[in-house]
């Protein structure tokens, strides 16, 4: 039989005992708890970092389009033809990510203080899951080697054009020819190039069977059968692009403007030795079959340009009308390039149009290397994350 003072001793030690196994439960529990926290902070703390990886790496594609968006049709002023047209050339501000769900990029173009014709910066905002954002920032300048002409003549218009080419006796050449003589350094161009392929397919279809063989340069096959070197360079600057380089050109130091319609004799619209920039704003300009005219340099021309006589020119010409004519009928000989808004083109005569560096070297001479676009290329590219604000050109 248990005494009272055993029974009360027994009972004690099982109260401690239930105490302890409550304190060990409570223990146990609050470390599970703590490790369950523990582990989803690290979760979280994983995710968060992969996810600034991929926001930092879309930020930098973002970048990435951007830079083809510009060097595409290339730059001549990077605050006219970029800053101020990007509504148009980037699209939508917000562009999404394709291969990752849920991230976006917007990028903003800024040029300069005091510099804003040649350099600038790119800033590109990633945004991702969660809320997480990357800010990189390239900067940028214009490159100093400018691109390729599209062809030898250039059709800029997006609007359906019509080509007409007449005769058996003219040229036009995307290979790359001196005027002093000889092939020169540069790659081929095509002949002539569009801006889509609908203007394409009707030039081609525009020259017949003796006349295919007359436009050579890229692409160009002696067959059989014979492939003109007709191209399409979608990329290639846009009438409103060319509208705005042409101003940009017009800005810099030149000639008075000259409203001449005729051309009629020996008349010297610069020179090898001294190229300049003329602009003709008569609304057309005619160079007649008396005489000889010549030129050298950027010859921009408002309107109708027909060459009925004989015409020499080296260097850039550029032809702003939306509904007017291009029309080299005579005996003219072109080294450079031809840049048109022209819908209607004809080609006869013993018209022969070269592509030549050496003669657009003549243009960027007189224009401060600005004649034809450039492609800008990155000095510097910035993780703004990684950076004090206000370095870098970070926000």
């Amino acid at each position: 039989m248990r005494t009272p003072t055993a029974t009360r001793k027994r009972t004690g030690q099982e109260g401690i005992a239930l105490v302890l196994a409550l304190l060990s439960m409570m223990t146990l529990l609050l470390a599970a708890a703590t490790g369950l926290l523990v582990g989803s902070s690290s979760v979280s703390a994983m995710r968060n970092y992969r996810g600034a990886g991929q926001v930092h790496f879309v930020a930098e594609s973002g970048i990435s389009e951007a830079l083809q968006t510009i060097n595409g049709p290339g730059v001549i002023n990077l605050q006219n033809d970029v800053v101020n047209q990007w509504g148009a050339l980037w699209g939508p501000a917000t562009h999404g990510f394709a291969p990752l769900s849920g991230f976006s990029y917007v990028v903003t173009p800024i040029a300069t203080p005091g510099n804003t014709a040649n350099a600038g910066r790119l800033i590109a905002t990633g945004s991702g899951l969660e809320g997480v954002k990357n800010i990189v920032v390239a900067n940028i300048i214009r490159s100093n080697i400018p691109s390729t002409s599209p062809g030898a003549i250039y059709l800029a218009s997006d609007a359906n054009t019509n080509a007409t080419f007449n005769g058996n006796n003219f040229l036009v050449d995307g290979n790359d020819h001196n005027y002093t003589g000889g092939a020169g350094p540069g790659a081929p161009v095509p002949g002539i190039s569009t801006r889509n392929d609908t203007n394409t397919q009707e030039t081609l279809n525009s020259l017949n069977a003796l006349q295919k063989d007359n436009v050579t340069g890229y692409g160009y096959s002696s067959g059989p059968p014979i492939v003109p070197s007709v191209k399409t360079s979608p990329a290639a600057p846009s009438s409103t692009l060319l509208d705005q380089m042409i101003n940009d050109l017009l800005a810099m130091p030149r000639p008075p403007d000259d409203n001449t319609k005729n051309i009629t004799g020996h008349t010297s619209i610069g020179t090898t030795a001294a190229p300049q920039i003329t602009h003709f704003t008569g609304g057309s300009l005619t160079i007649k079959a008396t005489g000889s005219a010549s030129g050298a340099g950027i010859l921009i021309v408002e309107g109708d340009l027909t060459i009925e006589g004989n015409f020499d020119f080296k260097g850039l010409i550029l032809v702003r009308g939306k509904t007017s004519v291009t029309e080299l009928t005579g005996n003219a000989t072109i080294y450079g390039s031809i840049w048109t808004e022209d819908l209607n083109l004809t080609v006869s005569g013993s018209s022969i149009a070269f592509y030549s560096t050496q003669a657009l070297a003549l243009a960027n001479q007189v224009s401060n290397g600005a004649a034809l676009p450039a492609p800008v290329r990155v000095t510097s590219l910035v993780d703004c994350s990684e950076v004090p604000s206000g370095s870098g050109g970070c926000p």
